[in-house]
């Protein structure tokens, strides 16, 4: 007959701890942030890849087929730039890797998801880079970008050709 105390034992330092993990790597692989304690709101993540996008000194334009990079104008803060443009941006739910190029974007492995690393959204903003010429006059230009978030927001880049 087995001993009450010894599976008592066996449940408490094995059963418990599995568990625990369990519950803590299918949160991160729902994408929970666990240093906010909480998941990031779609604001939330339409903001950072925003603020990612307009902290960068140069971006890219498309001239005449040929893509060159300018010092852009910098948008004062997220709420102007919606205000002006209030269908620049579309979060993808669950399914990057499918939208975007699978040269550049890899299908997050079950580790990375687990881990927190991986990453489950896309993040696509039609992004109105302002910028001077060559002869200092201003310029716009709608440019797409697109960018996963890792669980607590670090935005990584993913290039996407422009449509023919």
């Amino acid at each position: 007959m087995i001993d009450r105390i010894l599976v008592l034992a066996i449940f408490i330092f094995i059963g418990i701890p599995l568990t625990i993990l369990s519950i803590f790597y299918s949160l991160n692989y729902s994408g929970f942030c666990f240093a906010k304690m909480r998941y990031l709101s779609d604001e939330e993540k339409l903001r950072i890849v925003f603020d990612y996008r307009n902290r960068e000194d140069k971006l890219p334009v498309d001239v005449g087929g040929e893509v060159k990079f300018y010092e852009h104008i910098k948008y004062a803060s997220f709420d102007e730039y919606i205000k002006q443009n209030p269908d620049c941006c579309s979060i993808n739910h669950g399914k990057a890797y499918k939208i975007a190029q699978s040269s550049f974007l890899p299908e997050s492995s079950f580790l990375d998801r687990i881990s927190g690393l991986g990453f489950r959204d896309l993040i696509v903003i039609n992004f109105k880079v302002r910028y001077l010429d060559e002869n200092g006059n201003q310029r716009v230009q709608e440019t797409r970008f697109g960018n996963t978030l890792e669980n607590c927001g670090y935005p990584l880049s993913i290039p996407f050709y422009k449509d023919p």
